[in-house]
């Protein structure tokens, strides 16, 4: 196994995943988020409505010359290359094993989710990495008891709450750890304040936006991960089955169970890793029982759980190993045909069920650009819609030659509402009301005729066919004045 599991074959590896992911983020058209985060990069604030404003940071800095999808992409490609450092070095400094070190790296490379996020901008990018490599200086600490790791930990704990607020959840985690080994003594330590401090002076920008824009955001934010009435104990199934496909659906369950495992040893390592872990991975267990989490919400825990699952199978005897490795080419496998499929639509889902077709994920990368593209030629200046996704892939494609809104009477509030209201335009400039057309609403999401004096009766279609589907279907109504 060490002929296959070591650093020059990861080094390869990884070499060989980041080209492919270079080639996917230059050619895939943006999603609908991505184009609403670039949105924001072109508008920089201490913070926004619905994220921290992390993400908005990395792409100002790749789109200062370009604002070509793979510019707006890069950052993350990035920092997949930089994490991959770090995991190989946290891992050798844990188990001084090349080939454990090589399995995680490999393992996480894979995943499906990882695999996504390490081409396609999302605030978890810049959360996976900053989280992580807190997490590597807090393991120095513990290892070395030099103090002065804790300032390095505070500052990219800091980074990592600029990223997403879920940040926060490393630190029930940590609590678990010292609760465990008794370390209470810590707390004598200066330096362990000197760093919450350094990372409350990092998130205090947040705050303080928060503070300015009645602490909608947090608010937002604790209603978007919690807020449903009742229990459901099928979200919880639902979430657990979610986490096998974006992990591995053979290696995670043993990897859960291998965690709870390690928790109640006594192996420092091992508790320190389960504790980091499943601080994250039952947290959203726990909301699960009241609403849906999305699947890459705990994703920022799969760096101490790949290096679980990494040691658990690798210190295995030649089954696991096996089973390991099939896993990983089982990943790869999925994670190569969803980016030719997304590039290429590969797969002939019309053929097995056209409702399939219509909802599959790649989707989102198609359609908007041929929209922004229409609406040029109609010579449109600007235009409204009732999603700031919409919008935002409208602002893009249009290399931002049409000045776009969002109104959020019929769906969320969004950055949108906190730009403020559409100005007033010249009469003779022509704008559109754009909205997507669903099964369960075929008009207007709501009259717009008390915002302008001029409304055509002609209302235009736009649809969006790949498989040979309509998989997206626009309505434009023009209007003025």
């Amino acid at each position: 196994m060490e002929k296959i599991l070591n650093l020059k074959n990861t080094v390869i590896f990884v070499f060989i995943a980041v080209i492919w992911k270079i080639f996917l983020a230059g050619t895939l058209f943006l999603h609908p988020d991505e184009a609403y985060y670039w949105l924001w990069s072109k508008q920089l604030a201490l913070s926004y409505y619905d994220h921290a404003p992390m993400i908005a940071y990395f792409i100002k800095l790749t789109t200062i010359f370009s604002d070509s999808e793979l510019a707006v992409r890069f950052s993350a490609i990035i920092a997949m290359a930089v994490l991959s450092v770090v995991i190989w070095k946290f891992v050798i400094k844990l188990f001084e094993s090349e080939l454990i070190a090589s399995a995680c790296v490999i393992l996480l490379h894979s995943m499906p989710i990882i695999f996504s996020a390490s081409f396609i901008m999302t605030p978890d990018t810049p959360l996976f990495l900053f989280l992580s490599i807190t997490t590597f200086f807090i393991w120095k600490f513990i290892e070395t008891e030099n103090g002065n790791y804790w300032y390095p930990a505070g500052l990219f704990f800091g980074l990592a709450l600029l990223s997403k607020y879920t940040a926060v959840l490393l630190l029930p985690g940590l609590a678990v750890y010292i609760i465990v080994f008794k370390k209470y003594y810590w707390f004598k330590k200066y330096q362990i304040y000197l760093s919450l401090l350094i990372a409350f002076v990092c998130f205090f920008p947040v705050v303080y936006w928060n503070y300015q824009n009645g602490w909608i955001s947090f608010s937002y934010q604790l209603g978007h991960g919690l807020s449903s009435s009742g229990y459901k104990i099928n979200y919880v199934f639902d979430y657990l089955g979610s986490q096998m496909l974006i992990f591995s659906i053979i290696l995670f369950l043993p990897t859960l169970v291998a965690a709870f495992g390690y928790l109640f040893s006594k192996d420092p390592k091992k508790v320190f890793l389960a504790s980091v872990s499943l601080s994250t991975i039952l947290f959203y267990c726990f909301t699960a029982l009241k609403k849906s989490p999305e699947a890459n919400w705990p994703v920022p825990a799969y760096f101490t759980f790949a290096v679980i699952s990494a040691k658990y199978f690798m210190e295995g005897g030649k089954t696991k190993k096996i089973l390991f490795i099939s896993a990983v080419i089982f990943n790869i496998a999925v994670s190569v045909i969803a980016g030719l499929h997304a590039k290429f639509t590969i797969i002939p889902l019309e053929k097995i069920s056209k409702n399939i077709a219509k909802a599959e994920a790649t989707n989102w990368f198609y359609g908007y650009d041929k929209l922004a593209d229409k609406l040029i030629a109609e010579n449109i200046k600007y235009v409204l819609t009732p999603s700031h996704q919409t919008s935002a892939e409208i602002a893009f494609y249009s290399k931002n030659k049409i000045k776009t809104f969002a109104d959020s009477k019929s769906s969320k509030k969004s950055q949108y509402d906190i730009w403020g209201k559409p100005e007033i335009f010249n009469s003779n400039d022509q704008g559109a009301f754009v909205y997507e057309v669903f099964e369960d609403r075929k008009t207007s999401p709501y009259r717009v005729d008390n915002l302008f004096k001029n409304i055509s009766k002609e209302i235009d279609e736009f649809e969006v066919i790949r498989h040979g589907v309509i998989v997206r279907q626009f309505k434009i109504e023009k209007v003025s004045n």
